[in-house]
């Protein structure tokens, strides 16, 4: 599979574990905020929507409103990525309490059970009070468990673990969203790949 341009060379991007058994996981705090999820809108594979993210003109975003204009089907545009869809990748960083050791992992969640589980479960249900899944000191860390042998294997069974304290060190490798994951592009390279990918796959319909 072909690195998302949208991301910068070097970061991988992961969907869950795939340890069989309990898989624990502690969300760290993007080092630019204190959010430990961040949405990110994409035109498919043909980059990173300047308009949605940063509200700057995105030749895409102008390509796809010349097309509707002119006729051309909301599906077919969507299908293709010049038409956003409804769901943004959400991209957190994490720490695998199984593998410390290897250190920060960034993660897409998006439409996934953990995605799910994380809006269940981010509030505490006797009183009220977000969970502070990200604190060194009194965090709690996503648990689910994973079977690789059974058919179609996701992750099953998500809670939340007990307060717990995370080595302080690991919080060393957090990144920054936008200098460290992000590759933005410029509005005319956007509008490069989106002449010379897009176009060529497509045509120009």
């Amino acid at each position: 599979m072909a690195h998302p341009c949208y991301i910068k060379s070097g970061i991988r991007i992961y969907r869950h574990r795939t340890g069989n058994g309990a898989n624990r996981i502690r969300f760290l705090a993007w080092k630019d905020s204190v959010e430990f999820v961040r949405r990110l809108w994409t035109h498919k594979d043909l980059g990173a929507c300047l308009r949605k993210n940063w509200s700057e003109p995105c030749p895409i975003c102008e390509e796809a409103k010349r097309k509707l204009r002119d006729g051309k089907k909301y599906r077919t545009l969507l299908k293709q990525g010049i038409v956003l869809g409804k769901n943004p990748r959400i991209l957190a960083q994490i720490v695998d309490r199984n593998e410390e050791e290897a250190g920060v992992q960034v993660w897409d969640v998006a439409g996934s059970e953990l995605e799910i589980a994380l809006i269940k479960l981010s509030v505490h249900k006797d009183t009220g009070l977000i969970v502070p899944w990200t604190d060194p000191d009194y965090g709690c860390d996503l648990i689910y468990d994973y079977d690789s042998e059974v058919e179609n294997p996701l992750p099953t069974n998500l809670r939340r673990s007990w307060q717990n304290r995370l080595s302080i060190e690991s919080y060393d490798g957090a990144m920054d969203f936008d200098e460290d994951i992000i590759n933005k592009l410029s509005y005319q390279d956007l509008a490069a790949i989106y002449t010379e990918g897009n176009k060529q796959e497509y045509g120009d319909t």
